[in-house]
């Protein structure tokens, strides 16, 4: 789909003449959050933005909310009933005048430099088509959780004296950003990290509708297809993902959605998409993913009566092997008959331990880019 950009206007302060960013926030009934992620854009260092606020029919006062926020930046429409998140930032889009687009949802938070990390690559490359980091997990309080994907702090690298030393952070091996990972699901495809050059999205296109949950991870595929090389990951954490029951992707009555819609960006993966020849032998671990994200997400959320149902599935997939889902699935399975106290301990133990088995390491993974081997 071809979108006709806006005609930019002349920059009329040194502010405004970096390039115009926007944030497209797709809401329902978030007002117990919305403000403190609105008020985490207006923190951002970098000036030049504007936040497009696509409002999928809130019966809270989250318009009331927005209201409240008096900067000419933010721009709010209401929305009759869409139903699915892909359909909510394609409105809003759709309405999208910046040279950059960055994306935020209404219960998470930026930090104040999130704009400025993003876009400092894409400003200073052109051979850049995107950006992306990490995300800190916070709960529905805002308090620390323990991040899944754990950035090593290494020495500090040496610096000349205008410059002092920084601490060198890195990925743990596992975390690779690399096509492989990609097709398995494995690496981090979450759209607040996210910052894309608008000339890229129009070539990408829209967020695909007929998804409903994992329609970020799609459009992550889509744009490592259109230039794999282009994309950049940066060894950092760039925004705080809030972790809470009413989120969509940790409710339990929307998991099976959530498996369809993972499920039909497999069949097209592996019979549509252009993927690198060498990764299609691993079709059976790609779809072994999706069920094994699931399943751990529905232990992590207390749900194991779930996570066993999605375990089990995994030996009647025909796209996957039985070794395939005995080594993937088979211990999620039986974590899923433990005591939830228990299974907690054992998910702390081995996050402990992945952490220093990482640190052990005396040099870095090389840099993360889409283009790694």
């Amino acid at each position: 789909m071809t979108i006709v950009p806006h005609p930019a206007s002349p920059p009329t302060t040194p502010e405004q003449a970096l390039p115009l960013v926007s944030i497209i926030m797709p809401t329902h009934n978030a007002a117990a959050y919305i403000g403190q992620s609105i008020q985490s854009v207006l923190n951002q260092t970098y000036p030049n933005w504007e936040l497009l606020i696509a409002d999928d029919a809130s019966t809270d006062e989250t318009g009331h909310i927005v209201a409240s926020f008096n900067d000419v930046r933010i721009h709010y429409q209401k929305l009759a009933r869409v139903g699915h998140p892909a359909g909510v930032r394609n409105a809003a889009l759709r309405h999208a005048k910046g040279e950059l687009i960055a994306f935020l949802d209404s219960d998470d938070l930026y930090y104040p430099d999130t704009l400025a990390k993003l876009s400092t690559p894409l400003l200073n490359n052109p051979n850049l088509i995107s950006a992306y980091g990490f995300a800190d997990q916070i709960d529905h309080q805002g308090n620390p959780l323990p991040n899944p994907i754990q950035l090593v702090e290494a020495p500090p690298e040496k610096s000349g004296p205008e410059q002092p030393a920084q601490p060198h952070r890195y990925p743990a091996s596992h975390y690779a950003h690399s096509w492989d990972r990609i097709v398995t699901s494995q690496i981090s495809c979450l759209l607040a990290g996210l910052m894309i050059r608008r000339s890229a999205w129009e070539q990408i296109g829209y967020f695909n509708e007929t998804l409903c949950g994992p329609e970020d991870y799609e459009f992550y595929v889509r744009m490592f297809l259109h230039n794999h090389a282009g994309v950049l990951c940066l060894n950092d954490y760039v925004y705080q993902y809030r972790i809470h029951a009413a989120s969509l992707t940790k409710a339990p009555e929307h998991y099976e959605k959530l498996l369809s819609s993972c499920l039909k960006i497999m069949h097209w993966m592996f019979t549509e998409a252009p993927i690198p020849a060498e990764v299609r032998p691993l079709k059976s671990k790609a779809y072994l993913g999706c069920y094994r994200y699931l399943a751990r997400e529905r232990l992590l959320q207390h749900q194991p009566h779930i996570a066993r149902k999605l375990a089990l599935k995994t030996f009647r997939e025909p796209n996957i092997k039985l070794g395939d889902a005995l080594l993937g699935c088979g211990p999620l399975l039986i974590r899923s008959f433990l005591p939830t106290g228990l299974d907690d301990l054992l998910v702390s133990l081995r996050r402990q331990a992945r952490l220093w088995k990482s640190r052990l390491k005396t040099s870095p993974i090389s840099p993360l880019s889409a283009g790694s081997p």
